[in-house]
């Protein structure tokens, strides 16, 4: 089985923005936030996207690891004739990266940002320690602060001599007020935000419930979940990158620096089963600000880290894209599309925090929210519409999106009754109940005699899997169980990955989706079958990076991480599996 370099990318996030690096080098930094344009844009174009690397000049080997718990990068290169190690963070509270190293021998510093998506390449200024690099459209600066023995090399090199220091870097919406000003000293202090930085990552994650399996994968999903989180408002991306490829060269590039409202409430389900309730209600609490109580509950399916609606797509033409993979695209389409399972998603998330945290004057307060959405989707499950794998131009009754419908009113029902309000229960009930009626009379195939993508087809889909985790059906259901059986022949590749569907008007989908084998893995636990949900859980962990990320696709050949990167699905999917798994082999136990 083959290798990819790309494998070895790390992800940073101080919960304002976020940076990839990869071998040494920052190739991906938003600033000020994670949906802002991009300084470093090497991930989009190797020749002039921009990045900001550390390395040593003769050839090295590398180990990469995070500090426990944390999303602090420790690298180490070994060479011939020493070894350079780096610490590289993003400090709390400020659009900034701090590169703190100690080294054996001599190494290079490049920093090369650019402005608007390096569309406007920075002017700059050389001072006693460090460079200013500013925009000269606008007043924006990314400014650099040396520490250390070295030498410039023009253009924002520097060769360094062995010994140890650091490199404070900082963006500026005006360079007034930058590091070289007379605020200057406000600003980070490198030993002591490393300290508190690592002090913060520690105190969030290790608050989570623990697992014998697979723990080093399930906290590092946790520390992904949170640094996905725009700590300002609570709301979590989907992924903290934009356009890199589901398929090298085919067009399926998109960007994912915004709230999905599905990828959210799944993220706030393994939160609150995570034991971590306090971020949980963070994030349901984003999500019940957008909730428009006059029309349809989410007016689109995605909106940006401050809850406003997102930004038109649109295509950057001056970059090469990851790979040659064109088009490069800002904003996301696919808020033009009515998204018919967002409202259930939705409900289950909010109806499983009050659950497990019995917060029930939570519920009491936002139950406007809730009668909003059994409103909408009384009057509205009947429509088509996509589904959840936002497939352009393609609207159908999607059975997943109906029994999401379902599950919005079969939640509410019970949220009301948590309230005492026995009338409202009664009545969504019996709403859940015809729309369950509508599925089982109208989504099973005659064929094969399972549940089908939608009414009329004779396919599947791997979003099925989850009828019987919202509870729609019992896993061991004979419906289900053929359902089951032709996901099985038709979806899973031989490496043991599934794909979302078989094709699409794109084309016919190739590469796996990292998120599906967690569903299948809690499918195989329900059904008792644990010997194929821990093995479901093996093969996808075995395609994590090296550091045990995930992305939103992986060539199940090269193993190269494909799509958005780090992807929130896969890796709260994994919170969820491994919970599930832990507590149905300890209930078989007892």
């Amino acid at each position: 089985m083959a290798d990819t370099p790309e494998r070895r990318r790390a992800f940073l996030s101080n919960g304002l923005t976020s940076a990839v690096e990869l071998d040494g080098s920052i190739d991906w930094f938003p600033c000020p936030r994670f949906d802002s344009p991009s300084l470093f844009n090497r991930i989009l174009d190797e020749k002039t996207g921009g990045h900001f690397s550390i390395r040593p000049e003769k050839a090295f080997t590398l180990e990469t690891s995070y500090l426990p718990n944390t999303l602090i990068l420790k690298s180490k290169f070994t060479t011939a004739d020493g070894n350079l190690t780096l610490t590289d963070f993003m400090p709390l509270g400020v659009p900034s990266i701090i590169r703190m190293f100690d080294s054996e021998i001599p190494f290079v510093v490049e920093i090369a940002p650019n402005f608007d998506m390096a569309m406007t390449r920075p002017s700059i200024e050389e001072r006693d320690s460090g460079y200013i690099f500013k925009n000269v459209k606008t007043s924006e600066s990314f400014e650099v602060r040396l520490s250390g023995t070295y030498e410039r090399l023009g253009r924002g090199r520097a060769r360094f001599s062995p010994g140890s220091g650091h490199i404070l870097s900082i963006y500026f919406r005006n360079f007034n007020y930058g590091l070289f000003s007379k605020k200057g000293f406000v600003y980070p202090y490198p030993k002591e935000a490393l300290h508190l930085t690592t002090d913060y990552w520690e105190s969030q994650v290790s608050s989570a419930r623990s697992v014998s399996m697979y723990s080093e994968a399930y906290y590092r999903s946790i520390s992904v979940i949170l640094g996905l989180m725009y700590l300002p408002s609570g709301g979590l991306i989907a992924a903290p990158t934009s356009s890199l490829p589901e398929v090298i060269g085919k067009g399926r590039n998109w960007d994912y620096r915004y709230v999905w409202i599905r990828d959210a409430s799944y993220a706030i389900e393994a939160l609150t089963n995570a034991g971590l309730h306090t971020k949980a209600a963070r994030a349901l609490s984003f999500l019940i600000s957008v909730v428009d109580p006059s029309s349809k509950s989410f007016d689109h399916p995605l909106f940006q880290i401050d809850g406003t609606a997102p930004p038109p797509e649109e295509e950057l033409g001056w970059l090469d894209g990851y790979k040659a993979s064109k088009p490069v695209r800002t904003g996301n389409a696919a808020y033009q599309q009515i998204q018919m399972d967002c409202e259930g998603a939705f409900m289950d998330a909010f109806y499983q925090y009050v659950l497990k945290s019995k917060d029930v004057n939570y519920l009491r307060e936002n139950m406007w929210a809730v009668r909003s959405i059994v409103k909408w989707t009384i009057g509205a499950w009947r429509l088509d519409g996509t589904s959840l794998w936002e497939e352009r131009e393609a609207n159908h009754h999607f059975v997943h999106s109906k029994v999401m419908s379902w599950v919005a009113m079969d939640r509410a029902a019970k949220m009301a009754h948590m309230l005492g309000h026995t009338e409202e229960a009664n009545a969504w009930q019996a709403e859940a109940h015809l729309i369950r009626d509508d599925v089982m009379s109208n989504g099973i195939s005659r064929k094969f005699g399972g549940f089908s993508k939608y009414y009329g087809a004779e396919s599947v889909d791997s979003a099925l899997l989850l009828l019987p985790l919202y509870g729609f059906v019992d896993a061991n259901d004979p419906v289900f169980t053929a359902t089951l059986k032709k996901v099985e022949t038709d979806l899973l590749l031989k490496s043991g990955l599934l794909i979302r569907y078989e094709s699409d008007s794109m084309g016919r989908v190739m590469n796996p989706f990292s998120l599906l084998n967690t569903w299948l893995s809690r499918v195989y636990t329900m059904r008792g079958e644990f010997g194929k949900a821990s093995r479901a859980l093996d093969v996808m962990i075995s395609y994590s990076t090296d550091l045990l990320l995930f992305s939103e696709h992986v060539d199940s050949e090269t193993r190269e991480p494909l799509g958005n990167f780090p992807q929130l699905f896969p890796h709260a999917g994994l919170v969820e599996a491994l919970l599930e798994y832990e507590d149905a082999v300890k209930a078989k136990k007892d």
